[in-house]
């Protein structure tokens, strides 16, 4: 306890000059590296279908909600949130803001051990999807399994844009073969 608090003061002494208007200082990791976690049954509960990604605010600073159309499935929307509280905060979110993203994947079948690749590509750009050409590219290895949880940050850096929906594909190479294990769509605002 007595260590949480120090490094807590410490960071909240050495960093706030170097944060953004969005982060505040914790101890939750912002940085490009995505952060792999084992999947909870609640988790599971609420992604219950195999071969699906289920998205959802994976930070303070992102927030959640549904979007219903007639015609189509409805897709997750993740928009970039601020944090009120922080220091120099103006109560927007900043065009340079990331979306801070967790991802539950339910695969279809068991995977096997080795590297799993995680690919996000943007929806409104199919000739990438149909050639592979994701806008980024993790590669998670991994024993065999049913599920993978990640956190990651989608940044307008990497060119996420808002008012896009992308695709969220997680595939294990066999040879020369991709088999995908599950994928989902997400809308950023």
């Amino acid at each position: 306890m007595l260590a949480q608090v120090f490094l807590m003061t410490l960071a909240q002494a050495e960093m706030p000059s170097m944060l953004e208007s969005w982060e505040v200082p914790s101890f939750e990791v912002l940085d490009e590296t995505p952060q792999v976690f084992l999947v909870s049954r609640e988790q599971k509960r609420e992604c219950p279908q195999r071969g699906a990604v289920c998205v959802a605010a994976g930070g303070s600073a992102t927030i959640v909600g549904v979007e219903l159309s007639e015609n189509q499935p409805a897709v997750t929307v993740l928009a970039r949130g601020t944090q009120v509280a922080a220091k120099g905060s103006l109560g927007a979110a900043g065009n340079n803001q990331p979306w801070q993203v967790e991802m539950v994947a339910r695969f279809r079948e068991r995977s096997s051990n080795g590297p799993i690749i995680v690919a996000v590509f943007d929806r409104e750009d199919p000739e990438s999807i149909a050639q592979n050409e994701a806008k980024v590219l993790w590669n998670v290895s991994m024993s065999s399994g049913r599920d993978l949880g990640m956190r990651f940050l989608l940044s307008p850096d990497d060119g996420f844009e808002p008012s896009h929906t992308y695709l969220v594909r997680v595939v294990q190479t066999q040879g020369v073969r991709d088999r995908v294990l599950a994928e989902g769509n997400v809308h950023l605002e």
